[in-house]
This record gives C-alpha cells, structure tokens and sequence, in this order.
C-alpha cells in the first residue's frame, strides 16, 4: 500500500522496524503508531489499505503522541504534517534528493487542526503542543499543511499562535492537495513522464 503511494522503502522499513508501523490482523489496515518519551505507544491511526476509504484512531489512543519521527542528531526544527504518510512523503523527497531523510523532526497531526474563530484564538493542536513540550529546543516549525481550505486556515492559524516565541514557515506542497500527491509528481518528473 505505502509503496504504491510512492514511499521509499528506507522508511517504511525503519517505520516496521521501530514499531512505527503495522498491519491489523482482522482488516488489514496500516497502523501508524505515536510513542510517548519512555516509548510507550500512546497513539494509534488507521488508514484502511484494501481499496475502501477507511481513516480512523485506534481506541484508547492519546492524540498528543501521534505519528513522528525524531532526528538521527540534534536538531532544532520540526515539519509538521496533517497525516503520516504525508510525514513519510516528505521523508520519501530526501532520499530522491540525496539528503538524509531523519535530518529534523517530523510530526503528524492525525488528522486537519480546526482553529477558533477569530484569528488568534484557540489552542495549538493537541500533539503539537506536547511535542513542542517534550523537545523544548525545537526553535523552528515548518508548516507542511495541505493546499486547501481547512490546511491553508490552519496553517494560519498555527503559525498565529506559535509567533513570536518559533520561527514558522508556511511551506505547502508546490504541487497537489498534499504532500503525497506532490511526492507523485516529483517521481512522474524524474522519470522523465511530466515536465
């Protein structure tokens, strides 16, 4: 499923290896799973992978231990994401890049962030916020929100909250709703079927 959705199998197989990811018995369903700081699992999401659209938490789940990827050496940035396979599509372009994929830190919301109302008001996101609690050196937080009405409004609205104390940058995918589908365009572009 996930290679079919062009993630490299560098990380896949790290996902696997780490206890990140897994397959459900009963419904075959890919299992993201977010770790506490002792490395406990807190956090679980499904995303269905047998052709019907299926997207749900596990239950029990604690949504401020999503989905992440902490860095292979210090680091003081975070990309932020709507989903895990976004995460890993935007982990998927280092490799392509010949960059190191585990440069920073890499952290799903599990799903769109919903703002206030009003500009300025609400919470940060309930895994953002924790994250930024267990790792007090990120100084920097790179938006990778999707291209449409919900992610362009909570992208604002996050970058709203965390400022002045972060350093944000709003970095959408340049092409496509998502991360994903820009990962798809990227590896149509480098095999030379889109220019």
């Amino acid at each position: 499923y996930l290679s079919k959705r062009g993630i490299h199998r560098i990380l896949i197989d790290y996902c696997i290896s780490t206890g990140r990811l897994y397959e459900s018995r009963e419904y075959h369903n890919a299992v993201f799973v977010g770790f506490d700081q002792e490395n406990v699992p807190r956090y679980g999401m499904l995303r269905g992978t047998t052709g019907r659209r299926f997207i749900g938490d596990v239950t029990g789940s604690d949504k401020r231990y999503s989905f992440s990827i902490q860095p292979r050496s210090e680091s003081s940035k975070v990309h932020l994401f709507e989903s895990a396979i976004d995460l890993l599509s935007f982990g998927t372009l280092g490799p392509l890049a010949g960059r190191d994929w585990r440069q920073d830190h890499c952290l799903s919301l599990a799903g769109v962030y919903k703002p206030g109302k009003n500009e300025g008001e609400g919470t940060l996101p309930a895994a953002l916020g924790q994250y930024l609690k267990d790792y007090p050196q990120i100084k920097a937080i790179a938006l990778h929100l999707d291209n449409d009405e919900p992610g362009r409004m909570a992208a604002k609205a996050i970058a709203g909250l965390l400022a002045p104390t972060y350093v944000v940058f709003d970095e959408p995918p340049k092409h496509g709703k998502d991360m994903n589908e820009y990962l798809k365009v990227m590896m149509r572009q480098r095999c030379g079927l889109v220019r």
